[in-house]
């Protein structure tokens, strides 16, 4: 009992394996001491006293498992972007609707500048669209009708031709027919010479009948039709042309005049703002906005803490001085921030619809790392903080044995140098033993599942 109370009253501050030899020395000169006053008592006495019982000791026993490790790390809240909103328009401006501070919404009118003279340079551009536009129209109306005109007269020249090439084969007819007569005596000369120029005369016709439909296609040809090139077809192209061009400068004149007004492209805060009315702000930024619906967790990180964070690991974070966690994942781990140094950023991705995430805002984070399998033990069984040796209970004596830790989940530990099924105490703390001390166990030693602590037993009393 001496013992115990010296373990309790250990001062803070001192290792666990100190307190540990500190109360075995104690132990041990107790014993001391009631031996001595034994010998003074006589030999009846010796022949009375029986050594004190072994500490009963809790343990547990090292099995193989998997725990799920967390990075604990600290940061600061970022915006998700931020957007710096600019007019590029030589105008006074001539209302400003915000101030710094304020919550805007995605098309919400910042500021406006004055636009009359480009209105007044639409009007005129509108003016030139309508009479081109008209020009475009004229020509078109005319072209058909040039093509209309050119069809009938091909059609009308293919008819002269036509009834002029009958005309020709029934003269020649006659005239074969007068030549028989004339042989057999019936008509006279002056009638078959009389045919003759009948029939000169009516190829005549023919050979101008021709002549007439060729000029009229080719008339049609110079003039265009359809998609053919032509005359008609190429002033009807240009008229186009212009009133395309003029329909682009009103619709140029149109865009300028809407970026007179200067809205918000997203929802967020306005952080900055730089417009006065009166002022030419061309080219100038005017306000700067931070989107804060979605935030980043910067957290600084070492090389060995962002060796095991993989992209999309869970994450949850939390404001200082407050108890609320947000959960997001990790959007990136960023390379050095400097080159030459050996510092990380871990990008932690959030949803803050309500705002109560602020830009600036200090926060610790708990990043989830890959799952880790290999012998666990409680981290109550480690004899200090460096998390190097544990006590192992072998044929009844405790014995330190030297461990690496390769992770922990807050509860147990992943460790190396340990064989599985190493019966082990559980929690040095509570348990009033040193090294090479005899113990007994309590009750048979348990194993623990996989990733949870060990079940605690009671400890038996001496």
């Amino acid at each position: 009992m001496a013992a115990r109370k010296a373990f309790k009253l250990a001062p803070l501050g001192r290792s666990v394996q100190q307190t540990v030899i500190d109360r075995t020395l104690l132990r041990t000169l107790s014993v001391a001491l009631l031996a001595l006053a034994g010998g003074c008592g006589g030999a009846s006495a010796d022949a009375k006293a029986s050594p004190p019982p072994s500490p009963a000791v809790v343990t547990v026993v090292a099995q193989t498992g998997t725990i799920s490790p967390r990075l604990a790390i600290a940061g600061v809240i970022v915006p998700y972007r931020q957007i710096g909103i600019a007019a590029n328009l030589a105008e006074p401006i001539v209302s400003v609707n915000v101030q710094e501070g304020d919550h805007v919404r995605a098309g919400q009118v910042l500021a406006k500048l004055l636009t009359d003279d480009l209105e007044a340079s639409l009007a005129s551009a509108e003016r030139v669209v309508s009479e081109d536009v008209a020009r475009y129209s004229q020509t078109s109306f005319q072209t058909g009708a040039v093509n209309a005109q050119d069809a009938a007269a091909i059609r009308s020249a293919q008819a002269t031709l036509h009834q002029a090439e009958v005309t020709l084969a029934g003269a020649r007819t006659d005239l074969n027919r007068y030549l028989q007569l004339q042989a057999q005596g019936y008509i006279a000369n002056q009638t078959v010479d009389q045919q003759r120029t009948s029939v000169a005369s009516d190829a005549a016709a023919v050979y101008a009948a021709r002549g007439a439909l060729d000029q009229a296609i080719a008339n049609a040809s110079a003039n265009g039709r359809g998609t053919n090139a032509g005359e008609q077809q190429q002033e009807l192209e240009a008229a186009r042309d212009e009133a395309n061009a003029a329909e682009a400068s009103a619709e140029q004149l149109r865009r300028e005049i809407s970026r007179a007004t200067i809205v918000a492209p997203a929802d967020g805060v306005i952080d900055a703002v730089n417009a006065n009315v009166g002022e030419y702000p061309a080219g100038r930024q005017l306000f700067t906005e931070e989107q804060v619906s979605q935030v980043y967790a910067l957290l600084p990180a070492s090389t060995a803490q962002a060796l095991d964070i993989r992209n999309g690991a869970a994450a949850s974070v939390s404001a200082s001085g407050s108890a609320r966690r947000d959960h997001g994942t990790v959007a990136a781990v960023l390379d050095q921030v400097q080159p030459g140094t050996t510092n990380f950023t871990v990008k932690v991705l959030l949803s803050n619809a309500d705002g109560h995430l602020r830009a600036g805002m200090p926060v610790s984070a708990s990043v989830a790392e890959p799952p880790v399998t290999g012998v666990l033990v409680p981290l109550s069984a480690f004899l200090d903080d460096t998390h190097t040796a544990v006590y192992v209970v072998s044929d009844g004596v405790v014995r330190t044995a030297p461990v690496t830790e390769v992770k922990d989940d807050g509860k147990n530990a992943v460790v190396t140098g340990l064989a599985t099924g190493s019966v082990i105490v559980q929690d040095v703390l509570s348990a009033t033993v040193g090294n090479g001390d005899k113990v007994r166990i309590a009750t048979p030693a348990p194993s623990f599942a996989p990733g949870a602590s060990p079940a605690a037993e009671p400890t038996a009393k001496p």
